[in-house]
């Protein structure tokens, strides 16, 4: 009703009355409300200038000021799950949300993770049956894509992700060939493999490998759950002091995205190519060149907070966080760097160190838990697979000592075992196991997110 007005005010009072009835109104109580958003916003804020981030995410003014944002407040509740960002996360957000971290062949585990907490779920329902938003970078990016706009279940996702990785990071020549390649052509791999793969991926399941990210799924009927999905990217042009780029299948009109066009295909390939493993992607009219979203927004969480808020209003209940991880990293030092041809120190070093996140991760846990919508209660669970190795001693000696005449005792801290790099398809078996192991070891938090997705959805009655 009155769909052409629109009243925006600083401090005011509206009052209609219609009929002889009295009517007595209830006040709204948005002013907590808002306070509590802006404590989870400026300690999130404060961290990412702690942690000396390029760029921190904003919760757009209108989506905390407006009378009009609050109106979600009696609509269902959320859920949300991260999955391969925070080491490379993916992030399906369920009105019903995931996220989380992305990391090529390790985004298995996060698979794996998701099929644990879906098979207590509904072992026959589909993650966009449950979701409402799905999104990701990177590695989470592709999987976000296959699992919501693509419709794929869990098992199907699998299977084609285990022989997606043995195509797009095949090696012919060992590390050797590697190496070389990244001489010759500034990557490790052809991207072109990685478009064809995604190509044929969405042909096979929209009909068309040319299908709009923004489009409807051909078995699409009325009253199907509108499961949205976004990827993120990164403007490789001044990469260190521009926000991520959010490809979505949706509009956000209170952060309008710079590329509304963008084709399935071409978003995968942006947010999932990863530098100096694939060329960047060129997207759009205006050529837009983009790189793994996983550099600029390896941790999403602060991310996809202000997506839920401008999206979904502030005011909307949540019930579920989950963010799925690739794993846990092992501390890696940073080296110098040495001239020539020598870049593995650091490409092993500083994704360690920017994807190292745990700590944010139990900070989300306390502001959601604590002052998210309907506060106090359970809100948000994190599965990310890690063996732990104890701190130990050794003797060790240098590389010339070859008697061992001059050894010393060297500390090793607490740390935990080293993950295969996100090209390393030789370790995908025994990420599985550590995999499954890890479920067992978190069946009971897994069985608590479960079952916070399979209860009636509530609503905020508070407001």
């Amino acid at each position: 009703m009155f769909t052409w007005s629109r009243i925006a005010v600083r401090n005011g009072y509206l009052v209609i009355t219609i009929g002889d009835a009295e009517i007595k109104p209830k006040d709204v109580q948005y002013t907590k409300l808002v306070s509590e958003i802006q404590i989870i916003q400026d300690v999130i804020h404060e961290t990412n200038v702690q942690t000396h981030a390029a760029f921190t995410p904003q919760i757009p003014t209108k989506a905390i000021t407006q009378a009009d944002a609050f109106a979600t407040a009696h609509k269902t509740s959320l859920r949300v799950l991260s999955l391969g960002w925070l080491s490379h996360s993916l992030l399906l957000c369920l009105i019903s949300n995931i996220n989380s971290d992305g990391g090529g062949v390790r985004g298995l585990a996060s698979l794996l993770m998701l099929k644990a907490v879906m098979d207590k779920v509904h072992p026959n329902k589909k993650p966009w049956q449950v979701f409402d938003l799905i999104g990701g970078t990177s590695t989470g990016g592709l999987i976000a894509i296959m699992l919501g706009r693509l419709r794929m279940d869990v098992d199907d996702c699998i299977t084609q992700y285990r022989g997606y990785m043995q195509k797009i990071f095949k090696q012919e020549f060992g590390k050797l060939g590697k190496a070389a390649a990244f001489a010759f052509h500034g990557t490790f791999y052809p991207a072109d493999v990685l478009e064809r793969t995604v190509k044929d991926l969405v042909r096979q399941r929209l009909g068309d490998e040319n299908a709009p990210l923004a489009g409807e799924h051909p078995d699409y009927k009325p009253g199907d759950k509108q499961c949205k999905i976004f990827v993120m990217a990164v403007n490789s042009i001044a990469a260190n002091n521009r926000a991520p780029v959010f490809l979505r299948s949706y509009v956000n009109s209170q952060n309008p995205s710079d590329v509304p066009n963008i084709k399935v295909w071409e978003a995968a390939r942006a947010t999932s190519a990863a530098p100096a493993y694939f060329l960047p992607m060129k997207v759009g009219d205006r050529e837009y060149t983009f790189v793994d979203g996983g550099l600029q927004a390896n941790n999403p969480l602060g991310w996809l907070w202000t997506e839920v808020l401008s999206v979904f209003g502030p005011a909307r209940p949540t019930d579920c966080f989950l963010s799925i991880g690739t794993g846990i990293p092992a501390n890696e030092p940073m080296k110098q760097r040495s001239s020539g041809l020598n870049v593995f120190p650091m490409l092993g070093a500083v994704p360690s160190i920017a994807t190292n996140t745990q700590v944010m991760h139990i900070l989300f846990r306390c502001l959601i838990n604590a002052f998210a919508p309907l506060p106090t209660g359970k809100k948000y669970w994190r599965l990310n697979v890690g063996e732990e190795i104890p701190e130990w001693k050794s003797e060790e000696s240098s590389f010339f000592d070859v008697f061992h005449l001059f050894e010393k005792e060297v500390f090793h801290p607490q740390d935990f075992k080293k993950l295969g790099d996100l090209d390393d398809v030789g370790k995908m078996r025994e990420l599985e196991e550590m995999t499954n192991v890890y479920i067992k070891n978190q069946d009971q938090d897994i069985s608590d997110c479960a079952a916070a997705l399979m209860k009636p959805p509530s609503v905020n009655s508070k407001l």
